[in-house]
This record gives C-alpha cells, sequence and structure tokens, in this order.
C-alpha cells in the first residue's frame, strides 16, 4: 500500500497568523495526504496579534510521492504569512532507497 512514496518533512517559518494552521493543512486535506505527525510552536505568549504576528514554526511529516510531496510545498511556500519553507525527503524503507 505504499509503494512508491516516501517520508516527507515540510517545515515552515511563519508569521503567527490566527488562521495559518487552516493554511497550512487545507493543501494536504485537497490532495488526499493525511499527516502523520503535525508539530506546531507559536507565540510563547500564546496569543495571535494581527499587527505584531510573532513567529510561528510548524513541522508537517506526512508520506506521499516526490511529485506530490514538490507539489505541496510549492503550494504552501508562496502563501503570504510563510517567510520560509523546506522540504526534507528519505525512502519510506531501506529496500526504496536502493
Amino acid at each position: 500500500m505504499t509503494a512508491g512514496l516516501f517520508r516527507h518533512r515540510l517545515v515552515v517559518e511563519a508569521d503567527a497568523h490566527p488562521n495559518l494552521m487552516l493554511r497550512l493543512l487545507e493543501p494536504f486535506a485537497v490532495n488526499d495526504v493525511q499527516p502523520t505527525r503535525i508539530r506546531l510552536d507559536g507565540p510563547a505568549d500564546g496569543r495571535a496579534d494581527i499587527l505584531n504576528p510573532g513567529d510561528m514554526r510548524a513541522e508537517i511529516a506526512f508520506l506521499a510521492t516526490h511529485e506530490l510531496a514538490e507539489r505541496l510545498w510549492a503550494r504552501i511556500d508562496v502563501m503570504v504569512p510563510v517567510r520560509t519553507s523546506h522540504l526534507v525527503s528519505s525512502a519510506l524503507t531501506e529496500e526504496a532507497a536502493a
């Protein structure tokens, strides 16, 4: 069932916009990709201020083909609150890496 799939981790540094998490996950839902792990580090005070948003870091782990992972990354990278993003990919099993 996982043939042709690889592990990916998308790391996003962004402004702590109130609906950022929704915006980050929407491309995954549209492409029927279920994240396997999500970590979100927001502002230390936990408040979202539109005028002074602060920093937010999101890490989203998922399984997908390389093409789909690149497409998801490209869509997220151009979002307005996103400052930087990068995609880290690895083989799902040792057999896939061979």
